[in-house]
């Protein structure tokens, strides 16, 4: 066990993501880029802190920090049919209305400009790539937005449709709907984690110790991904909690 033990509340994320950001972070919200250089080994952890480094083959966070998702994405479910998404309220043709999805096949949506306003996600990343978990209730930016499956607006099916978001639209997915995320990856906040690989365990007195196999059960992290050729990951992150 990596004897650590911090509470992971939102006010004690704040101030320890105020105790700890330098000029050169974005605020937590996830990057992609071409890069698969591994970062600077540049965490040196504070009292009830670890740091970890080195190859990471699964991971998965919860209750992760992201600021928006821009158009165009695709929606998928593990199962085919189990899960969807319902949006509402919105306008088509004129009309207020909601559009239902069912899950049958991935779901594209374009919008010229247009986001999803996150709040707090789970990430899982595998040799399968990193996915971004929408489960719960999600915030559209106003605009325009087109989806190209089958969808129903209201009680009418669609092959496809247009439909425009006003500050009030919101999307609930369900089902363990997701996005890929391609290329690095940095994002933080105040939840759990779980990971498999092999990573270097750097503790306040700077001592260090091996695993294969860690979970934070909850509490504050802040954690760099980054792909590389073989399908597994360079993991830098830097925890606050009960480490395992």
């Amino acid at each position: 066990m990596v004897g650590v033990v911090a509470g992971g509340t939102v006010a004690g994320y704040r101030a320890w993501d105020k105790a700890t950001h330098t000029r050169d972070d974005n605020g937590g919200v996830l990057t992609g880029g071409p890069s698969t250089t591994a970062p600077a080994n540049s965490l040196v952890p504070a009292k009830g802190q670890v740091a970890l480094v080195g190859g990471v083959t699964a991971m998965h966070i919860d209750g992760a920090t992201v600021d928006n998702l821009p158009m165009p994405i695709k929606v998928s479910v593990a199962d085919r049919g189990v899960g969807g998404a319902t949006i509402t309220p919105v306008d088509v043709n004129g009309q207020t209305t909601s559009i239902d999805w069912q899950a049958g096949q991935p779901m594209p949506i374009s919008g010229d400009g247009g986001n999803l306003l996150l709040k707090g996600v789970a990430i899982d990343a595998s040799p399968d790539g990193v996915s971004i978990v929408l489960d719960g209730t999600q915030s559209m930016t106003p605009g325009t937005y087109r989806i190209t499956t089958s969808v129903a607006v209201g009680s009418s099916p669609r092959d496809s449709v247009t439909f425009d978001a006003s500050d009030k639209t919101t999307a609930k997915f369900r089902g363990t709907a997701s996005v890929p995320h391609e290329g690095p990856l940095h994002t933080e906040g105040a939840g759990s984690i779980t990971l498999d690989g092999k990573v270097t365990v750097t503790h306040p007195d700077g001592s260090t110790t091996q695993a294969t196999h860690l979970e934070l059960d909850q509490g504050l992290y802040r954690v760099t991904l980054t792909p590389t050729p073989g399908g597994d990951f360079i993991l830098q992150a830097l925890l606050q909690g009960d480490v395992k």
